[in-house]
């Protein structure tokens, strides 16, 4: 899909689950790099309550905010993120929101523990951790017969500029045992190319060429309209 800003990234999660919901394409994964460090907040998160909003507007830092569930992050060059887009008539696990997280989070997994030849486990409902620091965070978005689904991996992320951006959560697991972000979090050490590479292989199988879609101007303003 090429560069394009994190907005704009955060439109196509919203825009290819539309065209999922509409029978255009079928089960399909993108990964994408933030081409600058970027706040994002869950669909019911508070800026105020989540984010030192100063510190943003002083170093240009963007607030945007997704339309799934889940906390507060900051992306930066450090992070890979994905997208899952999934008719729920996929796998019989893709019925309800429970089953789903069970089921992608399993092979997110599985995938992480290959590639990095560790010992890496499922910590409150989408969490991956390793020796109990999140290495990455993930929520879904349902419509009627699709699920997008996505998250974060922590690459090479710069802990430091999440700490001093990010306040502490309003709401946390009980794992997380009110440590500090850079206390809690941990980088895999892997490259971000590398982990894409990693997680388009271990999903591709079942997936589609995400740059062969022709995007539709009408349907990407309406889902522009959605992150407004």
């Amino acid at each position: 899909m090429g560069a394009a800003t994190v907005k704009e990234q955060l439109i196509w999660d919203e825009y290819l689950l539309r065209v999922c919901e509409e029978g255009q394409i079928g089960p399909s994964i993108r990964t994408w790099v933030a081409n600058e460090p970027s706040v994002v907040l869950g669909y019911s998160n508070r800026p105020d309550r989540e984010v030192h909003m100063a510190l943003c507007r002083q170093r240009g830092i963007p607030v945007l905010r997704r339309t799934s569930g889940g906390g507060t992050v900051l992306l930066d060059a450090g992070c890979l993120n994905y997208s899952l887009i999934l008719p729920v008539a996929h796998h019989p696990s893709m019925a309800s929101v429970t089953l789903t997280n069970q089921y992608i989070m399993e092979k997110q997994r599985r995938m992480l523990e290959l590639c990095l030849g560790r010992k890496v486990a499922l910590r409150g409902y989408t969490d991956l951790v390793i020796g109990e620091r999140k290495v990455s965070g993930n929520a879904q978005r349902r419509v009627r017969s699709s699920v997008l689904f996505h998250g974060s991996f922590l690459c090479n992320a710069d802990l430091e500029l999440i700490d001093e951006v990010l306040a502490f959560p309003s709401r946390q697991p009980a794992y997380r045992l009110t440590r500090g972000h850079s206390q809690f979090l941990i980088n895999s050490g892997i490259s971000v190319s590398d982990l894409s590479q990693a997680v388009l292989s271990y999903w591709a199988k079942n997936s589609e060429n995400m740059t062969d879609i022709i995007r539709s101007e009408a349907i990407w303003k309406d889902c522009r309209s959605r992150l407004e």
